[in-house]
């Protein structure tokens, strides 16, 4: 068993059957999946829109906006 102290001050015992947790881990892999992603779309976005450049110096960006 481990004990643990929880963010608000309140202990508690974490048991050696819920170590082993394959739905978390799961769940943990796939979370890392998705931020992994996002952060590719993001760094995409701004690569486009240094590509794009200001919207006022492109009305067709605008167009593409609405």
């Amino acid at each position: 068993m481990l004990e643990q102290m929880g963010h608000r001050g309140k202990r508690f015992t974490i048991a050696d059957d819920d170590v082993v947790d394959d739905g978390r881990s799961d769940r943990c892999c796939r979370a890392v999946t998705l931020e992994r992603q996002a952060q590719r779309e993001r760094r995409e976005l701004e690569r486009a829109k240094a590509v794009a450049g200001p919207a006022g110096a492109n009305p067709d960006v605008e167009v593409l906006d609405r």
